[in-house]
């Protein structure tokens, strides 16, 4: 499952790489940094954990998992899921090249 969020992507994790350390974050916790002052944050507590760049997260409460963008508003997640963050990508046919889109 896929989930969007402005420019941010999460992906339902089925399978996770061996050597996740997680760590205990605060609601507020940046997620991702888009366009100037634009932000994706935490609106619960939560769990993240990286590995080679990927950023993972799931819930510390079975009851709640939330992620807020001032554009977008808050997105309610499946708390008995973990998730991948990804990034939308934009193709630009002028140039021939991808970029990251950003709010």
């Amino acid at each position: 499952m896929r989930i969007q969020h402005g420019d941010l992507i999460l992906e339902e994790v089925k399978k996770l790489p061996r050597g996740l350390f997680w760590k205990k974050v605060k609601q507020g916790f940046v997620i991702e940094k888009g366009e100037g002052a634009h932000l994706h944050t935490t609106v619960d507590d939560c769990e993240v954990a990286e590995k080679d760049g990927v950023l993972y997260l799931r819930s510390v409460d079975e009851h709640k998992l939330g992620v807020d963008h001032e554009e977008h508003h808050v997105k309610i997640l499946d708390p008995e899921k973990i998730y991948r963050k990804g990034i939308e990508l934009e193709y630009d046919a002028e140039t021939d090249e991808a970029r990251k889109t950003q709010d």
